[in-house]
């Protein structure tokens, strides 16, 4: 299939990949047509030209430096600021030459190559016919034996050099996945033809690649401070596109622990009896990692009766065993706030306290980085770049199921026992308060007042103490009564754009006491009816075995011991199942703490917030049900209504926290700073004691400005909701670079801020933003015992989503949840953190090979013509 554009040098098709043709005769004869009649087209100096980067050596791993570089210290990219506000309206005027990454074998060459290897088997073809010859022809399965060597004549060395290359950086995936039949099926692919090097077509390409570049490189440095995660894909490709300029030490990032690549590379080394790493040929190191690969598959792991490696099981952990963690011995450690961030102070030998040697960002550096982004997202050229793109990707998705749906749709049905329903999805955005539906919560209210009437539930403000009987016969109200009509509790029309009603809602009939009864942790009765009602919710969802969840328990910052009240909740309790992982929510309320002169100043609210967390990591003894507790917390969240008035920018001007002692809430970019700030503080420390480190989740997006998506960007490994990422192209073409999660609640959206057709949560997923359904509120939002079994069925019927994309949702979600690195192998394959096909299991993930492939080599695409096109960008300012 072919579809010709106005140009005449660009051409769409949708190739087949060739794959074994049945008569070896036939075979060799028409490859090495093909071969010939390829490589004649191809000077000795082109062809030199372009295998070059192919040959270079590999390096050694680099050290990562005490310190990661900063923009600043790369050269072309020190003029994004001025250049962005010198820019006008530009436009390329000349082609680009450009070259390529140096990972990828050049899409032009293996393009071309199948297209002659297409003219040849038809010129075959129609040449057997002729003399009478009968000829079967399947370019269907196996194209490994198209780049294999034939008793023919053979081109030259450096031809099979690259064919052999690029198969193997092809088939890594496919020699190690257990995907088979998928692999081995035809795949139609997209691309453009023509000339490659040829890219004055793509509008603004040039005055974008650097402000990208070094928007990249900045959430990298934030990221890489507070140990949360980066791509590491688009950290070698930073490393590679800069390595010209001092870039050399930069190195791929993965959070608490090495990648698979890294672990491969030392085990290589220390197994293979050859050269070192760094004498070796690129091609022939990649050869030898398939080798031992395929090797520690066949030999080290236990085989099933289908000849494929049994499948990774963590180890499992009982409820009653839980909590029952032995706590770390005290260290030699103090932490003191400085400018509203908590620092670290050790003993030296003359036992005096000395300033660790940890990572940190200061205000002055991020307001920076803050304002250079915030120029980014304005400036025309960008917009106008990024906003081509991004229809790009979406037009290429829909293509892309025009020509595979079929073969996604046989990959999965071929695949035993899987399917939608017995995938692992988590919930990635729920509140713990409002977790249930409200016929659940109608239940539970009614089953107390008859099992608990005379149980002393409040106390008055008076002093005075009610029973739960007392309660219910001051409001007027009998078990028989309630409904969940009366509850009052569910969202409707009105509450559309009204986030105080919506609040409301939280309060069952309207009332505050029952909300803290019902709903709270820290009340008269130690939150003893709110576990009951958490341990039904996870009851259920244990019940449904495959789905999981997050749910987000409250610290408000109003007093120093709320950690240790919530710790202890949860550890008498036993708060805890292998399908669910805890998180923290912190409103942004320190107006209303101060008016009420709950607090003094900013500083004394990051105190209630950070300082315990500290004090149990450094003396576990000190608050030992808190350190238990945080051995199951997962991430941070931060949480209120984003529409309401604030400075929209963090500025020098601004007092620090221990200065900030006025009525006004400071604004979301200052919240979201110390948070971060002190999280990164936080999970170093704990990373050096061997402690799990936590990930940075707020609300963001869902309503306001977009410049809460900037500081989101920057400090968060991912975000809730992201609406308005629809309004502003360059912020969402980097979040999807950067492949940010964003946990979407359509259901919720739909009540609050934008209807259901209006939400832009298919086009982000067609894009390929990494997205996921969460439920947000079922209590207001839901019906059913299975809420996010409804979000996905809504979606699905809405917006027409095919098992396949359902299946790719819940992927998502689970890869960019908290849970456990041993809990993602069990449930996605225990190759998960590996880019492309390789890390894709289906017999867990139930997504086809075909859909990841497709995925992967998009994304590919968009960072090599970045680097093409940044490369051929220094290449005219040396001249």
């Amino acid at each position: 299939m072919s579809t010709k554009s106005t140009d005449s040098n660009e051409e769409i098709t949708a190739g087949i990949r060739p794959t074994s043709i049945l008569s070896p005769e036939w075979n060799q004869q028409t490859l090495f047509d093909a071969r010939n009649l390829f490589h004649t087209q191809f000077s000795n100096d082109a062809w030199q030209q372009l295998h070059e980067p192919q040959s270079g050596k590999i390096h050694k791993p680099p050290v990562y430096p005490n310190h990661v570089l900063h923009p600043e210290v790369i050269p072309s990219l020190n003029d994004v600021s001025s250049e962005l506000s010198r820019r006008s309206n530009v436009h390329l005027s000349d082609s680009l030459a450009l070259e390529t990454l140096e990972t990828e074998m050049p899409m032009e060459i293996a393009s071309r190559f199948h297209d002659e290897l297409q003219r040849a088997v038809q010129n075959r073809a129609a040449h057997d016919r002729n003399t009478g010859q009968e000829s079967v022809v399947d370019l269907t399965t196996n194209f490994q034996n198209a780049f294999r060597p034939t008793k023919s004549p053979e081109p030259t060395d450096e031809m099979n050099s690259a064919c052999e290359y690029h198969h193997q950086q092809s088939f890594l995936t496919s020699s190690l996945s257990h995907d088979k039949t998928s692999l081995n099926e035809a795949f139609q692919r997209i691309k453009i033809a023509g000339d490659f090097h040829d890219m004055s077509h793509i509008e603004d390409l040039e005055d974008s690649v650097a402000p990208l570049l070094r928007a990249l490189v900045i959430r990298e440095k934030y990221m890489f401070f507070s140990l949360q995660s980066f791509p590491p894909k688009v950290a070698n490709f930073l490393s590679k596109t800069l390595e010209s300029e001092d870039q050399s030490r930069r190195t791929s990032f993965s959070v608490n622990r090495p990648t698979t690549e890294a672990c491969l590379n030392r085990h290589f080394i220390s197994l293979t009896t050859r050269a070192p790493l760094e004498q070796l040929d690129e091609f022939e190191c990649l050869h030898a990692k398939i080798q031992l690969l395929k090797s520690n598959n066949t030999h080290n792991t236990n085989e099933t009766k289908y000849g494929e490696p049994e499948l990774y099981r963590p180890s499992v952990i009982k409820r009653e065993d839980a909590f029952n963690i032995p706590l770390l011995p005290s260290i030699d450690i103090c932490v003191k706030p400085q400018k509203g961030i908590y620092c670290v102070y050790m003993l030296d030998e003359k036992k005096e306290w000395i300033p660790s040697d940890y990572q940190s960002v200061d205000r002055d550096e991020f307001m920076e980085d803050y304002t250079l982004l915030s120029r980014m997202i304005m400036d025309g050229p960008l917009k106008s770049f990024c906003y081509r793109r991004l229809q790009y990707l979406k037009a290429k998705f829909e293509l892309h199921g025009l020509l595979n749906e079929v073969k996604e749709w046989t990959a999965i049905r071929s695949t035993p026992h899987r399917d939608f329903y017995n995938v692992r999805k988590v919930d990635t955005h729920i509140h713990a308060a409002s977790s249930m539906n409200q016929k659940h919560l109608l239940r539970f209210m009614k089953k107390k007042m008859k099992t608990s009437g005379a149980m002393q539930v409040y106390k008055t403000k008076d002093g005075r103490i009610m029973t739960l009987k007392e309660v219910f016969d001051e409001l007027k109200i009998t078990a028989y009564d309630l409904s969940v009509d009366i509850l009052g509790v569910h969202a409707d029309r009105n509450t559309f754009q009204r986030f105080d009603r919506f609040n409301a809602k939280y309060n069952p009939i309207g009332q505050s006491t029952l909300r803290e009864i019902f709903l709270k942790t820290d009340n008269f009765v130690d939150g003893v009816f709110f576990a009951d009602l958490l341990k039904e919710v996870i009851f259920d969802l244990e019940e449904s075995k495959y789905q999981h969840a997050e749910p987000r328990l409250s610290i408000y910052g109003k007093s120093i011991d709320e950690w240790d009240k919530l710790a202890k909740w949860c550890v008498r309790n036993t708060m805890y199942s292998a399908n669910i992982v805890w998180m923290v929510q912190i409103p942004r309320l320190y107006d209303v703490y101060y008016a009420n002169g709950i607090t003094k100043n900013f500083q004394e609210f990051l105190a209630n917030l950070f300082q315990p967390l500290f004090e149990a990591t450094i003396d576990p003894a000190s608050h030992p049900d808190l350190f238990r507790f945080m051995y199951h917390l997962t991430g941070f969240d931060s949480v209120d209504d984003e529409t309401k008035p604030e400075k929209p920018v963090i500025t020098p001007d601004m007092p620090y926290p221990d200065e900030w002692n006025t009525k006004e809430n400071p604004p979301y970019a200052y919240y979201l700073f110390y948070m971060y700030a002190n999280i990164l503080t936080l999970n170093q420390l704990r990373k050096e004691r061997g402690l799990n480190t936590y990930q940075f989740r707020p609300h963001c997006g869902e309503a306001g400005t977009v410049s809460h998506l900037v500081t989101a960007y920057m400090v968060a490994e991912n975000i809730s909701h992201g609406l308005l990422l629809r309004k502003s192209p360059v912020l969402q073409y980097l979040f999807y670079l950067c492949q940010i999660g964003i946990a979407m609640s359509p259901l919720s959206n739909n009540s609050l801020f934008i209807n259901y057709n209006r939400n832009p949560m298919l086009e982000y997923f067609e894009r390929g933003l990494c997205v996921s359904l969460s439920t947000d509120d079922p209590m207001q939002f839901h019906f059913t015992k299975e809420p996010l079994m409804e979000e996905y069925s809504i979606a699905a019927q809405v917006w027409k989503l095919s098992s396949v994309d359902m299946c790719e949702l819940a992927r998502n979600s689970v890869l960019m949840s908290g849970f456990s690195h041993e809990v993602k192998m069990y449930w996605l394959g225990s190759n998960y953190q590996e880019p492309g096909v390789v890390g894709n299991d289906i017999r867990r993930t139930n997504v086809p090979a075909i859909r990841i492939a497709y995925r992967y080599e998009a994304f590919c695409e968009e960072l090599n013509i970045l680097s093409l096109a940044y490369k051929s960008r220094q290449e005219v300012s040396y001249q």
